[in-house]
């Protein structure tokens, strides 16, 4: 008996037997990856996200918290919107997409099809834009060094980054008040999606697991 599997249409187990009485043997193929398929789910999970994160802030989405403050960890996930925290009073949201990159309330990104150069803009693209401009450079700009940090975080979440990547004085200066923002405790150990560090000295450090 020869045994096969979709990958995509995920029906179940396709079973073809082989009348072949004295062979109780069978092969299990291995599922062929289409690239080209992949490419196009992962074209289609970027667009969704992205059109998920503008309406969230067009439509002034609650957003998630982004620490536990009982465990002082943080879980970060692309697609998610998240609060990070607030810039001259006003609260910075965004989301980090999967495609790279991170759309926040104070710079949205704006969706422009293919060969809609000199169109007229949508309402949501209006919209985007009205919100932009309701931020000064200067809000803007410490909006900038805030999200700098917190992409920073999600590299290092999932394993582009080292400490090592980020530890400059830049990142010394802007992280306590990014901390701070959004309720980090950094006077002891927190967590990024399950990995353990502190900050010392103006350096961000991976701590030993626990055996």
């Amino acid at each position: 008996m020869q045994v096969t599997f979709n990958p995509y249409i995920n029906l179940g187990t396709v079973a073809i037997a082989k009348a072949k009485s004295n062979d109780s043997t069978f092969k299990i193929e291995e599922p062929v990856v289409d690239s080209k398929q992949a490419d196009i789910e992962l074209s289609r999970k970027k667009h969704a996200e992205f059109i998920q994160s503008s309406n969230a802030i067009l439509q002034g989405t609650t957003p998630t918290q982004l620490v536990d403050t009982q465990t002082n960890s943080m879980t970060i996930e692309n697609g998610v919107h998240y609060s990070l925290g607030k810039v001259n009073g006003k609260p910075l949201n965004g989301t980090p997409l999967t495609g790279g990159g991170f759309n926040s309330n104070f710079s949205l990104m704006l969706y422009c099809p293919p060969g809609s150069a000199g169109t007229p803009l949508t309402p949501e693209q209006l919209q985007s834009l009205r919100i932009h401009q309701s931020h000064s450079i200067e809000e803007r700009q410490e909006a900038n060094k805030l999200v700098g940090i917190f992409m920073d975080l999600v590299l290092i979440a999932d394993g582009s980054f080292s400490t090592e990547n980020v530890n400059d004085a830049e990142f010394a200066q802007n992280f306590p008040q990014f901390a701070a923002g959004i309720g980090l405790d950094l006077s002891k150990p927190f967590y990024i999606n399950g990995k353990s560090f502190e900050f010392t000295n103006g350096e961000l450090r991976v701590l030993a697991s626990e055996e």
